[in-house]
């Protein structure tokens, strides 16, 4: 048995290169495949979502456009309370069913 030192020295080379690249292509195949799936969504998500937005989308923008403590902006608020049944974070529903 002849043992080459330059042949394993080659070797462990191409596994600790090889090694990380085909773990983070996988990685990325799996998170594009993920991404992709939830890119879809449900059509009951997607109309749920699309209900929301339509019976607050002039509320949001009321709420966005008007002055801190202005009569605008409580109206807006008012609104987007009776859609919810209670107060929400405002700006944070208004960012993810409208703008």
């Amino acid at each position: 048995m002849n043992i080459d030192i330059n042949s394993i020295v080659r070797s462990v080379a191409v596994v600790i290169v090889g090694l990380p690249l085909a773990l983070s292509s996988s990685s990325l195949i799996n998170s594009a495949a993920s991404a992709a799936r939830n890119a879809q969504g449900s059509a009951v998500v997607l109309e749920v979502k699309q209900g929301y937005a339509g019976q607050i989308a002039k509320a949001c923008y009321g709420f966005a456009l008007s002055k801190v403590d202005s009569k605008l902006e409580r109206e807006s608020k008012t609104a987007i309370d009776e859609v919810f049944g209670g107060e929400v974070d405002y700006q944070q529903v208004c960012n993810a069913l409208v703008f």
